[in-house]
């Protein structure tokens, strides 16, 4: 399963690959193979041997029983190509075939020749859906889906259920179809089988219409009204303006509708064994996700992808039957399609998932998409005394996972800085910013979930040991970060007060803070100390307790004066108190402006003059801010008290009325004019800069 050199310079990468840059600087070499000739482009340094694991798919046999001769002489394996020995340059012809004494594959005269390796279609893009002006799923009617005749006779009787409505299991058809007017086949390769949902709203109703009348087994020529075939909003069944189909039944199996919508359909073929895994168990698995459409359901992407040389076609990706699986862990959300099936399959089981469009749309190509997957095995580390437990490596190793989520969310988290730098956003920034929220959150989440396991499991450990009470304080600080940020409020979803999720993560933070506190105070360890106090700082600042953060910081400070880090901490507090006294503001004044407008009303003028001069102390007062007058229309309330007519309450408010212009000079000398709920957007500011947080290691 090595990787080839030749992989890296021409196969697409794949998700999580970092690109290369295309065949520049790639030299071209003509490989004569037993079954004909390819042009390869490859680098210069990569190795005969890096080449052989390339042709292993074409010649068939190990790498180490290839020969690679260059006019004449045979190539060294482990040199570079353009490198002494082989001096291999731009064109050269490269023989490539089995060495002697190798068994060779059967002849081709063969009534059955060896099957080519599955290629993996990543370019097949989704089938465009078809753009209708009636969404409508048409409605069969008695008479419209007529049986001509018997093609082939069935050999089973079958039960039509689960048609119709929220059910938890539904039958999955699997089909042969042929337009006979416009003689075309569906799907097009005559090995394969349409799979069709009956009952599904999301396709023609007449093929449901057809399989009820059907055995399994069975062929038979149907007349069917051409606009009723004509319907396909998902692209998964033929339109053909065609009235006579031949259809196949060629078999009908039970699927698990997981969301009972149609979206999600997951056929278990087979369940392996009795042990099913649960929530953080690491799987080892192969998966391949297929194209579902009419036409066929090509493989695009598979966990046993590699790339091979093969006549005709040159450097392709190929499915490698021989590929080791790959590990997949339940419950974190990296592919939750796989997730989906492994949770119904245990060892050696075996299961697909009909997708939609619309259906788990994370880290997965456009489009209906069918995942195969195969369970091969199952790590089921479950804490002290399960099979896969080995002590203080498990605890270890869980910590280490949990940290390595949190780097990624707090990766994320500072990509969001950028977008928190712009004052206005375009709708793309806003819905880029809302995807890498959703990460953070889903990051620091599986951070926090695998603090929590081993929390736990270190909580049946011995509590006097020296070295399991440092690691647990030390999964305390860490679970204290990931729940916090794993609710942490970013754009526009920050100007919103914080909700009960995160003021409870928040509450557990601090209560976990005052152990490690309590533990590190008592043991005298400075370093864990200092490094329980940054945390318990970064926690008031999001609680939005200034006071308390302040007291947090002066101590901070008499322990390292020096700590750079601890002004921008200062900072923080400094604009968040100042955030806090303009929301407070907008508060009052929204209040004092009712009573203004109570006052007038009632011609209370020794009211309306203390409100008048209020306001005037406010706005003086930088308690509030351009925004918040405006959007309030606090200088239409003043001018009614004006012309109440008495010459004192003028005169103060022509004074409110000078602040008020004065107030929007300022705010308009800004280089970007202010936007409303400027005392909202100035709290969001800092809610955002909170997110900064301190280096908690």
């Amino acid at each position: 399963g090595s990787a080839s050199v030749v992989q890296k310079a021409s196969a697409r990468p794949t998700r999580g690959q970092r690109s290369t840059s295309g065949h520049s600087g790639a030299m071209q070499l003509k490989v004569v193979l037993p079954s004909g000739e390819v042009n390869v482009p490859v680098e210069p340094n990569s190795t005969p041997g890096h080449l052989k694991e390339n042709l292993k798919y074409s010649i068939r046999v190990p790498p180490k029983l290839i020969k690679l001769t260059c006019e004449g002489r045979e190539l060294d394996d482990i040199k570079p190509l353009v490198a002494e020995p082989n001096n291999l340059q731009d064109g050269a012809i490269i023989i490539a075939e089995a060495r002697e004494g190798v068994p060779e594959e059967p002849a081709t005269s063969s009534p059955k020749p060896s099957a080519q390796p599955t290629m993996i279609k990543k370019e097949e893009p989704p089938k465009p859906k078809k753009l209708k002006k009636d969404d409508v799923r048409p409605t069969v009617a008695d008479g419209d889906v007529v049986k001509a005749r018997v093609l082939q006779a069935g050999r089973l009787a079958w039960k039509p259920e689960f048609l119709e409505g929220k059910q938890p299991k539904r039958h999955l058809a699997f089909m042969k179809l042929e337009a006979v007017e416009e003689k075309k086949t569906y799907p097009e390769n005559e090995e394969d089988t349409l799979p069709i949902c009956l009952g599904d709203p999301q396709t023609s109703p007449v093929w449901t219409a057809a399989a009820v009348q059907m055995k399994i087994g069975e062929k038979a020529q149907f007349t069917m009204p051409r606009k009723l075939v004509d319907f396909d909003p998902e692209g998964l069944n033929p339109t053909d303006s065609c009235q006579t189909w031949n259809v196949e039944l060629v078999a009908i199996v039970e699927v698990i509708d997981v969301q009972q919508d149609f979206t999600q359909l997951a056929h278990i073929e087979k369940e392996g064994g009795k042990e099913r895994a649960e929530d953080l168990d690491a799987i080892s698995v192969h998966w391949r996700m297929r194209r579902w459409m009419a036409e066929g359901c090509p493989c695009i992407a598979s966990s046993r992808e590699r790339i091979a040389i093969l006549p005709g076609y040159g450097l392709v990706p190929i499915e490698d039957q021989n590929a080791p699986p790959v590990q997949v862990t339940m419950g974190e959300g990296q592919q939750e399609a796989v997730e989906c099936v492994a949770a119904r399959c245990g060892p050696g089981g075996r299961g697909h998932l009909y997708l939609k469009s619309d259906a788990l749309r994370g880290n997965r190509p456009q489009g209906c998409l069918v995942i195969d997957v195969e369970v091969v095995a199952m790590d089921a580390c479950r804490g002290p005394g399960s099979p896969g437990w080995r002590g203080w490596q498990s605890l270890v190793s869980e910590r280490e996972t949990g940290d390595q989520w949190l780097e990624e969310a707090d990766q994320r988290r500072k990509q969001l800085e950028t977008f928190g730098t712009l004052r206005k956003s375009t709708g793309d920034s806003k819905d880029a910013e809302a995807h890498v929220s959703d990460q953070v959150h889903k990051f620091a989440n599986n951070a926090a979930r695998r603090y929590r396991r081993a929390l736990t499991w270190l909580e049946a450990d011995d509590q006097q040991d020296k070295k399991i009470q440092l690691e647990r304080s030390t999964v305390q600080i860490r679970l204290a970060k990931a729940s916090t940020l794993a609710h942490q409020r970013f754009g526009e979803a920050a100007e919103s007060e914080p909700g009960a999720e995160e003021k409870a993560a928040v509450e557990e933070a601090q209560t976990l803070l005052t152990d490690v506190l309590k533990n590190a105070e008592s043991s005298k360890n400075e370093q864990l100390l200092y490094e329980c106090l940054k945390m318990t700082l970064q926690v008031w600042i999001q609680a939005e307790n200034a006071s308390e953060a302040r007291k947090v910081l002066e101590r901070l400070m008499g322990l390292k004066p020096d700590d750079e880090q601890l002004k921008s901490d200062s900072a923080r507090i400094n604009r968040l108190e100042a955030a806090l006294t303009l929301k407070q503001g907008a508060n009052t004044i929204e209040s004092v402006q009712k009573d203004l407008q109570a006052a007038i009303t009632a011609v209370d003028k020794p009211k309306v003059s203390e409100c008048i001069s209020s306001i005037n102390d406010m706005i003086k007062g930088g308690q509030v801010t351009w925004d918040t007058v405006r959007t309030l229309k606090v200088g239409k309330d003043v001018g009614n008290a004006m012309k109440m007519g008495d010459p004192d309450i003028a005169a103060s408010a022509r004074k409110v009325v000078g602040e008020i212009q004065a107030l929007a000079q300022r705010a308009g000398s800004a280089s970007e004019p202010p936007s409303a709920g400027g005392d909202a957007a100035a709290l969001a500011a800092t809610r955002r800069s909170v997110a900064s947080w301190g280096a908690a290691r």
